[in-house]
């Protein structure tokens, strides 16, 4: 009975290892950012037309399958890109961010439109295979960018933080396949 648990028990270590790792990227279970600790909620590839351009994960403080929740929290969240793609290009990811926004507001990115140049201006310097991308976002504050380990810049305001949420989460995300995983589906 022993051997029987001591195997079922590897088999399922095993299988949670092999979770938080996608398209050769490690993804941690926790990130630690700002004296806080984020667990992982979920995460997937962002594919378009059969490749697959970029790893994105949710991190939360609570898990939870429910996007609404998460992009009107109270406590902080953050979500993780990892470059995979050679393709990925600073130009293809600021049409992207731009595109991304404007489904999120439904066309409305006027009340937002200094702001998301200020975050667009994060996707102007080269972007190679493996860079990482946090947006971590806090209630009350706003949005702290950082692009491999380096904070870039923050974005003030809610409005925009639930815009940026919505943008992988929201009613019309960039890939609903994507927003399923980080949901935890």
């Amino acid at each position: 009975m022993k051997k029987v648990l001591l195997f079922i028990s590897a088999i399922v270590m095993s299988l949670n290892l092999q979770a938080v790792e996608l398209d050769g990227v490690k993804i941690p279970e926790t990130l630690d950012m700002e004296n806080q600790t984020l667990q992982l909620n979920g995460a997937g590839i962002r594919s378009k037309f059969f490749m697959d351009l970029y790893v994105g994960s949710l991190y939360t403080k609570n898990k939870t399958s429910d996007a609404s929740s998460v992009i009107n929290s109270k406590t902080s969240v953050a979500i993780q890109l990892d470059i995979t793609s050679k393709l990925i290009t600073s130009e293809k990811l600021t049409d992207a961010v731009n595109e991304g926004f404007d489904k999120a507001t439904n066309g409305n990115i006027d009340p937002l439109k200094d702001r998301l140049t200020a975050f667009i201006d994060v996707f102007k310097a080269e972007i190679v295979k493996g860079d990482q991308f946090v947006m971590f976002v806090t209630p009350g504050k706003g949005v702290d960018v950082f692009k491999n380990g380096k904070k870039l810049t923050t974005i003030k305001g809610d409005d925009f933080s639930k815009a940026l949420l919505s943008v992988w989460l929201g009613d019309k995300p960039a890939d609903e396949k994507l927003k399923a995983k980080m949901l935890g589906n």
